[in-house]
């Protein structure tokens, strides 16, 4: 009879010790309007010096830009458009996301993310597990991390959200796992989106392809599924022309 206390602390460890071991993660928060979530990132990007759309359009570092000239090969060099910078709107990242068919099974990346505006809003407001942003320019990629930063801090980035960021050229990036891209492709070459377009089919996982006003060239892989006409930073009245791809059928 005197063993029994002991006995009974022993069966009270064990249940509490497989009571932590099997606890269920916390669920990923509840996926908000493009509305709620365009508001809390406005209110984020103000925090961040040096952060908002008009402050990109006054240019960029001379290394910078000297740099993203020439990943876009001859053409990028002669035509010098580094410095130009925009995103669409809310809305028009919505439309998008829509149409892309966005999903909890999908990993959506946006190659050339700048600030990180587009990406931050389709994880918030999507069911998708996680994003990707790939950007080049230093500086721009320095903003989204601390943009980052500050979703993470105000609790928007919770369990079963993912948004990782890379400093790096989009066309050798590691793309395993992508299913969703995005870019922003209105001063990209000819020579970049090839590349992009080839590694994208090598990857075999994509199946769907948002780009703004420049589409791919001709290629073997990727067929035009439509296009959508939605406002810009830089045209918010008429709108431009988004392209939407997806993989050519056998290939």
């Amino acid at each position: 009879m005197r063993q029994r206390p002991a006995r009974l602390m022993i069966v009270a460890a064990l249940v509490l010790g497989l009571g932590s071991a099997c606890r269920v993660p916390a669920p990923a928060p509840a996926p908000l309007s493009w509305r709620v979530a365009a508001a809390h990132l406005e209110d984020v990007f103000a925090d961040i010096p040096g952060s908002s759309i008009d402050d990109f359009r006054a240019g960029v570092p001379e290394a910078e830009r000297h740099l993203i000239n020439a990943s876009h090969g001859a053409e990028g060099i002669s035509l010098d458009k580094a410095h130009i910078y925009g995103e669409p709107s809310p809305a028009a990242t919505d439309a998008i996301l829509r149409r892309l068919g966005a999903g909890r099974g999908d990993v959506l990346f946006d190659l050339g993310c700048g600030r990180g505006f587009f990406l931050m809003q389709a994880l918030l407001t999507t069911p998708l597990p996680k994003v990707v942003g790939v950007e080049l320019a230093g500086s721009r990629a320095a903003v989204a991390r601390a943009a980052r930063d500050r979703l993470r801090a105000g609790g928007l980035l919770g369990p079963g959200r993912v948004l990782e960021l890379r400093e790096e050229d989009l066309a050798r990036t590691d793309l395993t796992g992508c299913t969703l891209v995005f870019m922003d492709s209105v001063f990209f070459s000819d020579e970049l989106l090839t590349t992009v377009a080839r590694r994208l089919h090598e990857a075999g996982t994509v199946r769907g392809l948002a780009m703004i006003q420049k589409g791919l060239p001709p290629n073997p892989w990727f067929e035009l599924a439509g296009t959508e006409r939605l406002k810009m930073s830089w045209s918010p009245r008429f709108g431009t022309d988004v392209l939407f791809y997806r993989p050519v059928r056998g290939r």
